[in-house]
């Protein structure tokens, strides 16, 4: 399952980890099937776990937990999830929308981070523009940390798309240089924030269909030194301010 064209022929994806295994479980996801390494005590655990008891449970020696697994060392727990099948983005509409697009995000760790950042601070849904790296590959699979499962995922969307099927939104963007002081922008919902790649920034065709730029400020002297933030770490210092600002038309949060 390392590469996106098996997981797309088998509807499966591999999570790899006791740990993130269980964040699938708990979103109430069923594994196709859940290898664990034999004679561990992870694998134990794992048969020992009562939300397992009906689970296709495979124990597998570490040569073919190897072939298996995409890490140098497998893991002791490992399951095939099915590509979830998220609701129509048209179900999404709402006043307090807040969908967050990564725009030609292709480094695996930002995307990751930024799902947790989504998935962390309320956000609607995720989604990854034609060009972003796969949302299901193993490295963004473990950068979620089990975000992946806590809010819908659509993958290779076009942003033009998404704002006709989410009925106009405003769209925000993250520009290192030249937007709207984030802290002083009003933020209204509903709304799309799109983060572009760390250096290329957003993509000519999504940049026409921002309305208003948003750009972080950096604390001198370190803002001669850092030229931009990574898209994992901006996206979550927006979804921040975001979640913030609470619900205005109920009074929480702080304007």
């Amino acid at each position: 399952m390392r590469l996106r064209k098996f997981r797309e022929r088998e509807g499966a994806f591999l999570v790899e980890g006791a740990d993130l295994v269980a964040a699938g479980l708990v979103a109430g996801r069923r594994p196709q099937a859940v290898f664990v390494l034999d004679g561990s005590a992870e694998a134990a655990a794992a048969a020992a776990d009562p939300a397992m008891a009906d689970l296709p449970l495979l124990a597998v020696n570490e040569r073919v937990a190897t072939r298996i697994s995409t890490l140098e060392t497998p893991a002791h727990v490992m399951a095939m999830f099915p590509l979830p099948q998220a609701p129509e983005l048209a179900r999404l509409r709402s006043a307090r929308l807040l969908a967050v697009y990564a725009d030609r995000i292709a480094d695996p760790g930002n995307l990751g981070t930024l799902m947790r950042a989504a998935a962390g601070f309320g956000a609607t849904a995720l989604i990854t523009s034609p060009d972003s790296v796969d949302a299901f590959s193993p490295k963004v699979v473990r950068g979620s940390m089990g975000a992946l499962f806590a809010l819908p995922v659509y993958t290779e969307r076009a942003l033009g798309d998404v704002v006709d099927e989410l009925g106009g939104p405003l769209v925000y963007g993250l520009a290192a240089h030249g937007g709207t002081d984030l802290h002083s922008a009003a933020l209204r919902r509903p709304a799309v924030l799109c983060v572009g790649a760390e250096r290329a920034g957003l993509s000519e065709q999504a940049s026409r269909l921002v309305g208003e730029m948003l750009t972080i400020p950096l604390a001198s002297p370190a803002a001669s030194a850092v030229e931009s933030l990574n898209a994992g770490v901006a996206g979550a210092i927006a979804l921040y301010e975001f979640a913030r600002r609470g619900d205005p038309q109920q009074g929480k949060g702080r304007p």
